[in-house]
């Protein structure tokens, strides 16, 4: 009896073999078109993800823009008040000045005086 490597025992094993390489390949084939729809699933959710964080994003920076652009208007109006607030203050401080020289002009002259004499002095320094 032949042994050979060409036996039909030998057949029967490389058929069984090949028979079960096939397997294997379909079973590999059948695990990646499952490992590629879970792919496409994370990457799906991912997006999905991505669109709600970006979304979320636009509405905190609209309401950041709002809110500076309501802090804009409040500074303004402050500001405003105060330069409605010191241009009176201007008109009545100017107001005083001009009453106190009409009732005491003499004073005033000498105050003056002493004022030109003391700024003269820092300037010969």
């Amino acid at each position: 009896m032949a042994s050979g490597m060409f036996s039909r025992g030998k057949d029967r094993t490389v058929s069984e073999t090949a028979a079960t390489i096939e397997d294997q390949i379909a079973e590999l084939r059948d695990q990646i078109s499952s490992l590629a729809k879970l792919v496409a699933q994370d990457v799906a959710d991912g997006t999905e993800s991505a669109r709600d964080r970006f979304s979320m994003f636009r509405k905190n920076a609209r309401q950041a823009g709002s809110d500076a652009s309501d802090s804009l208007e409040e500074l303004i109006a402050s500001g405003e008040e105060i330069l409605a607030e010191l241009t009176a203050r201007y008109k009545d401080t100017g107001r005083e000045v001009r009453r106190t020289v009409k009732d005491h002009p003499f004073a005033t002259l000498g105050a003056a005086a002493l004022a030109g004499f003391v700024i003269a002095a820092i300037l010969r320094r």
